[in-house]
């Protein structure tokens, strides 16, 4: 019999990645979102995937939601990837991001312990939690200081990950993830922005890109690559709390650099304007993690290095801009 598992989230990057990953592997897949409109399965489509996963529409804070989810599908694996993954629109709306990030994970634990205590649960931690650390983040990092209403409640939810863990002996892990990118990420990061207005730059219909903070340094890898270690760490006899990252950190200068080459142009500081409303007073100034441990514990390690990275998420903006131009 296939595995059945529930992917919350389903509708963003991490979840169309996953469910693609895991249909491949013969899972059901399960996939839970606020709202299950045609206009929002883009990324399902991507994959071509959209009719071949169960779609449910409902709040993932909401207990009694999970519960029939839960009691319906006795899912061996329960993927938490949903949340409001944006630290600027987490200073705009602190209260809901802490909801959705933080009193839902406790939400689903409470509900798995009571209803389904053999099924897995993988939470989608971040990196945000250390805030700005000058130590590079391994597993062994226990000093928490986030700078944000988005870090403070990815840490609540981290917490509370270890706390079920240990307190009820059910099997919960957190993949604490750095940077992950893709064609399908979220518009209004900056790896999105920058990889869209060069492909625009580089064919004429934009002139300049604006940005915030450049010299900012952050572990870029790729979301295909970070989806399998999500699924290595619900394999494995124990739960444990893996890092997953590229290991590398690099400032947004050297992606814009790369994004600028791959289309020709080499003073990229000619077309890229520095806004001041766009700095934040709390930022991370440098992001750089340690994945030795889940290399030598799992064999996992990430493959799409910046330039192979740079080059699938400008071709796709190249191939969206020319698709509209007809």
């Amino acid at each position: 019999m296939d595995k059945i598992a529930v992917v919350t989230g389903i509708t963003g990057q991490d979840g169309a990645f996953l469910s693609d990953f895991l249909l491949k592997k013969n899972y059901k897949v399960i996939g839970l979102a606020p709202t299950i409109q045609e206009d929002h399965l883009v990324r399902l489509k991507y994959f071509n995937i959209g009719k071949k996963v169960v779609l449910r529409k409902g709040s993932v804070a909401d207990g009694g939601f999970i519960k029939q989810i839960l009691k319906k599908y006795k899912p061996s694996e329960f993927y938490n990837l949903a949340g409001q993954s944006s630290v600027s629109k987490s200073w705009i709306h602190p209260e809901g991001t802490f909801v959705t990030n933080g009193v839902a994970v406790i939400a689903i634990l409470e509900m798995i312990r009571l209803y389904s205590p053999s099924t897995r649960f993988f939470q989608c931690s971040s990196a945000e939690i250390y805030g700005n650390t000058s130590k590079i983040v391994d597993e062994n990092l226990e000093v928490f200081d986030p700078v944000s209403p988005y870090g403070i409640s990815k840490l609540a939810a981290h917490l509370a990950v270890k706390n079920f863990r240990q307190q009820y002996g059910i099997f919960a892990v957190n993949g604490i993830l750095f940077n992950h990118e893709s064609p399908l990420r979220a518009e209004g990061m900056v790896a999105k922005k920058i990889a869209n207005g060069v492909a625009k730059i580089s064919l004429g219909t934009q002139k300049k890109l604006v940005l915030g903070d450049i010299n900012v340094l952050r572990d870029w890898g790729y979301a295909g690559d970070f989806v399998e270690a999500m699924w290595l760490m619900l394999q494995q006899l124990t739960p444990k709390d893996f890092v997953i990252c590229s290991g590398i950190s690099l400032p947004i200068t050297k992606f814009l650099a790369e994004a600028f080459s791959y289309v020709g142009i080499s003073n990229w500081q000619k077309y890229v304007v520095l806004d001041r409303d766009l700095l934040r007073k709390m930022e991370i100034k440098k992001m750089k993690g340690s994945a030795n441990l889940i290399t030598k514990e799992l064999g996992w390690e990430h493959k799409i290095n910046l330039k192979g990275l740079v080059k699938l998420m400008i071709d796709y903006e190249l191939e969206l801009i020319k698709n509209k131009s007809f």
